[in-house]
């Protein structure tokens, strides 16, 4: 089975940087929430956000080689696990131009209910994204 991918450029802003120079590792959270985002608006269609319920449980952040404001990185998210209530992304930060694997991660997402409870994964959106 060939997963769903989401690829996007990714700006570097000045406020992403720490001062050694290179993009300070809080901000690579938000580049994983930003492929998560293209991921949804690319595969998630018909659905607007309101009815759409998943929060952040977990993410992990492998990094390789600092990124610096004069570079043009994108980011790939795929899922890797679609599971009862969570969902599993991968997602990989590029150098364009020579693809250099910047650095890997990982974040879980859960489906929750108006009370914040985790609950079960709605088929109809699980047949979107897998």
């Amino acid at each position: 089975m060939v997963s769903k991918l989401s690829k996007i450029e990714l700006q570097v802003r000045f406020g992403d940087l720490d001062a050694l120079g290179h993009v300070n590792n809080a901000a690579y959270l938000s580049f994983f929430e930003l492929g998560r985002i293209d991921f949804f608006m690319k595969f998630l269609t018909g659905f607007h956000s309101k009815e759409v319920s998943f929060v952040v449980a977990h993410a992990e952040i492998d990094f390789r080689i600092p990124i610096y404001f004069e570079d043009r990185p994108s980011i790939t998210t795929e899922i890797e696990r679609v599971g009862t209530t969570s969902i599993s992304f991968i997602h990989k930060i590029l150098r364009q131009g020579d693809e250099a694997l910047l650095s890997t991660g990982k974040t879980v997402i859960v489906w929750v209910d108006k009370n914040g409870k985790k609950n079960a994964i709605p088929e109809k959106i699980k047949e979107l994204l897998i």
